[in-house]
């Protein structure tokens, strides 16, 4: 019994069984970042990110929101935080780096935005993702690298990191360098943020546009 499970496993095509693996590992993750949540007593959030390249100068945030409709909220609030900013807050300070389960696609609320962007002839997108994790303290902030979570070769790297004291806080701190440009653009802000509200984050060449919401597990 023991060979012919052996010889049926054999039998399964290499990329089926290296997605098995994935989704098992995904799936463990998740298990662990619930526990821990529980554990600590944190809400868990799902966060979801959008970001784009501006490809020109004219465009502006009202392009990608225009035709949506009402169901779709769009949030700017005036109280963004930018390093350097004289009313700005300081980025919370890193504990660690961790590595967060990836938010199932089904759960992703963000697609007509992210497909709008990619028929639009003044923005590429350079990534769509999302992911599941507890809200650390300002003081505990945790920090996630995004260079696994874009594609190849979209010049797009940096980290990310939420924390909650009496709003969430988005942290972004990234970077983009064109593929065959000399040219980098930095895009490092803490916005301000309530769930499930739909936020832009502004930048002269490179945009994100995110979204939080409490995990329901």
């Amino acid at each position: 019994m023991d060979a012919l499970r052996k010889d049926r496993l054999a039998t399964l095509p290499r990329m089926n069984r290296t997605a098995i693996v994935k989704a098992a590992a995904t799936a463990a993750l998740a298990l662990i970042i619930g526990a821990a949540s529980a554990q600590t007593g944190l809400q868990s959030y799902d966060v979801e990110l959008v970001i784009f390249r501006n490809l020109s100068s004219n465009a502006t945030n009202e392009d990608w929101s225009r035709g949506l409709g009402s169901t779709s909220q769009s949030t700017a609030l005036g109280d963004e935080e930018e390093s350097g900013g004289a009313a700005a807050e300081s980025a919370p300070v890193a504990t660690a780096t961790e590595t967060f389960p990836d938010m199932p696609a089904g759960k992703m609320k963000l697609g007509a935005i992210a497909d709008q962007l990619k028929r639009s002839r003044g923005y590429q997108t350079l990534a769509h993702f999302g992911w599941t994790q507890p809200g650390f303290p300002r003081t505990e902030a945790h920090y996630m690298a995004i260079d696994s979570k874009v594609g190849a070769g979209s010049g797009l790297t940096g980290r990310v990191a939420l924390s909650r004291g009496r709003y969430l806080h988005l942290t972004l701190d990234l970077v983009l360098q064109p593929p065959g440009s000399e040219e980098r653009y930095v895009l490092r802000q803490t916005r301000r943020m309530r769930s499930n509200e739909r936020h832009y984050i502004d930048h002269p060449k490179f945009g994100v546009i995110a979204l939080i919401t409490q995990s329901e597990g």
